[in-house]
């Protein structure tokens, strides 16, 4: 609890100095164009509908796999609800490091085991990360024209797509090779050894480097069913390519809602070609949820598009719909979840 309302603190700190710094120097920040962003135009709708739409595209990647690798049922609104409370750890936390090990503990709360789990998530990331970089490599030649005017950007992007690309391979090694993980597990077993010593975390740490032996089997069980479907594959790099997309409309709604550029198919193309580099460097940010890392790579990656005195309007409008009101729909779903997890707790020892 602790921890948790030192991020909270955390992040309204950094958002208070972000939102100070947009308003000084970054073009000041019109707010009539941002209430009427949100409650006047339909390009606000736009955004709150591709967030949204992000959400269940990505809720689609977590139904498939967990329907292929899990014999337990686990509903589609399970999936959104995973995806949720996801983003919303992810957005406390430092490089978005909490988001998944959360979802590992509410799939494991839905009968989902843990080796299973692990292995829907780590398949989650390969094809959502993926998918960016396609989109990236794609866009790529864009980006470079309309950024070619600032070296640091492009450095930036390059530095992304390195550590993305490193995750990647390590993750799809880790999935494939019975070796590493191996070695992996194998090397976490060992630390826990380690306190035997003690005479009352003896008989725990027996059980639990029992339970490790069987999640291992399930993980490697599981990763194999789920990387040897080319349909299951396919289908699922497809929503992430769609989350993706949904996601960087956002970005799109609120640029063009200023009447910075037209609503063209040419528009949108450098939008998502600039924002799908800037989104690889922003989700290893060591700042909770990014904050104020978010928000000063997309002023840096979206000077040369959007004119300096629209920017910090257009950036806190992005930030908005896809920081502040997941934040505020996490914790909706977070807090209704544990109720629910506590009332079922109070009723087992009832009965």
């Amino acid at each position: 609890m602790k921890k948790f309302v030192v991020y909270i603190v955390s992040v309204v700190i950094v958002s208070a100095i972000t939102i100070y710094l947009l308003n000084s120097f970054g073009g000041g920040i019109d707010w009539q164009k941002i209430y009427q962003f949100f409650f006047h135009e339909w390009w606000g709708t736009i955004g709150l509908l591709s967030l949204l739409g992000s959400w269940a595209a990505d809720a689609g990647v977590i139904y498939f796999l967990t329907k292929k690798g899990s014999k337990e049922h686990f509903s589609f609104f399970k999936s959104l609800k995973t995806t949720i409370i996801g983003a919303f750890f992810g957005m406390i936390t430092p490089s978005y490091s909490g988001g998944q090990p959360m979802q590992l503990v509410y799939m494991g709360k839905s009968g989902i085991s843990v080796g299973v789990s692990t292995s829907v998530m780590v398949l989650r990331f390969i094809v959502k990360q993926s998918a960016l970089e396609v989109m990236a490599i794609i866009g790529l030649p864009i980006a470079l024209h309309l950024m070619h005017k600032v070296p640091a950007v492009v450095s930036l992007a390059f530095i992304g797509f390195g550590i993305s690309t490193a995750m990647i391979v390590f993750l799809i090694t880790l999935s494939l090779s019975k070796r590493v993980y191996n070695k992996i597990f194998a090397l976490f077993k060992w630390v826990v050894s380690l306190f035997r010593f003690s005479k009352k975390l003896r008989p725990k740490i027996d059980t639990l480097l029992e339970k490790v032996d069987n999640e291992m089997v399930q993980y490697a069980q599981s990763a194999k069913i789920l990387s040897k479907d080319p349909v299951l594959l396919l289908s699922t790099f497809s929503l992430g390519l769609l989350s993706n997309f949904l996601d960087f409309v956002t970005v799109y709604s609120a640029i063009v809602s200023l009447g910075v550029l037209k609503n063209t198919l040419s528009s949108l193309l450098d939008v998502i070609s600039v924002q799908s580099l800037a989104t690889m460097i922003i989700y290893f940010s060591p700042t909770p949820g990014a904050s104020g890392v978010a928000e000063g790579g997309f002023y840096l990656f979206f000077s040369p598009i959007v004119p300096r005195e629209y920017l910090g309007t257009v950036t806190l409008e992005w930030r908005t719909l896809t920081y502040f009101i997941p934040l505020a729909i996490g914790f909706i779903v977070v807090f209704f979840e544990s109720l629910n997890h506590m009332k079922s707790n109070k009723k087992k020892e009832e009965t």
